[in-house]
């Protein structure tokens, strides 16, 4: 092979080496093709004993939680989270390592949010190992129609994880598929007028866009520290003050109608 030949076939491996590294870091492509193959799935059953056992605690809970309180349900970012420093009342709903799936499965046993004056949702992170990106948006949506069509929502975005620590032992969650998804959960909250969409990620993030190693608890790449719920928590106050305001302003409307 001559010399210009050997260099045209080393541009061509470069090109595809190239374009294969940009397909593979973004969006979530690699969920999407493991899906198709079975290999995204976590070891074990998305519902687990563990979450039953919480869910009855919740039942029991359920009818003491009283009017106008704001209810958060999600998983272990939301279980980790002192309700009662962003508002009150409050009622905690979180359930550590749930999905979108086990929030539909369980948002019948909450009577309370019939009465409730706004509910948080801050979900999704654990998705990632059992589904793509539209699925999780899909679910997102079939919640916001589950839940009372009078009830305000705030819709919180997917915390930034610290890539290097996560991406070894969870490679379906990466940075580029959170911005991807939270876009996606931005977008389906302003269709839905009664909902607001709180997002600290740029509160959380280092200039890389990793989870800043001082938020971090116990440099896990996921969970907060004290010091990284402070800064949600800030986020959540507002996202609920408008919550509020916006529900307000729009029921009054109709009601006038």
């Amino acid at each position: 092979m001559n010399r210009g030949r050997r260099g045209t076939v080393r541009l061509y491996i470069i090109l595809v080496h190239v374009i294969l590294a940009l397909v593979v870091v973004k969006s979530d492509f690699l969920a999407r093709v493991g899906k198709r193959l079975g290999l995204t799935q976590a070891s074990g059953p998305e519902i687990t004993d563990y979450f039953r056992s919480i869910l009855v605690t919740h039942e029991r809970m359920d009818a003491t939680v009283p009017e106008g309180a704001v209810v958060f349900i999600g998983d272990s970012h939301t279980q980790g989270l002192c309700v009662d420093t962003v508002t009150t009342p409050s009622v905690n709903f979180g359930i550590g390592g749930d999905t979108t799936v086990g929030v539909l499965n369980r948002l019948g046993k909450y009577h309370c949010l019939e009465r409730a004056s706004v509910v948080v949702l801050a979900v999704g992170i654990n998705d990632m190992r059992w589904r793509d990106n539209t699925e999780i948006v899909e679910n997102y949506n079939r919640i916001l129609k589950a839940l009372p069509p009078k009830l305000p929502v705030v819709v919180n975005a997917l915390f930034p994880v610290d890539a290097p620590t996560v991406e070894n032992g969870n490679p379906q969650i990466t940075n580029a598929r959170i911005h991807d998804l939270n876009q996606a959960l931005r977008g389906l909250c302003a269709a839905h007028p009664r909902c607001v969409f709180a997002d600290a990620g740029a509160k959380l993030a280092d200039q890389t866009g990793n989870l800043q190693k001082a938020l971090q608890y116990r440099g896990d790449g996921i969970h907060l520290n004290s010091d990284g719920y402070r800064l949600w928590i800030d986020t959540l106050r507002n996202a609920i003050a408008e919550a509020k305001g916006i529900s307000s302003h729009y029921f009054a409307y109709r009601s006038a109608r």
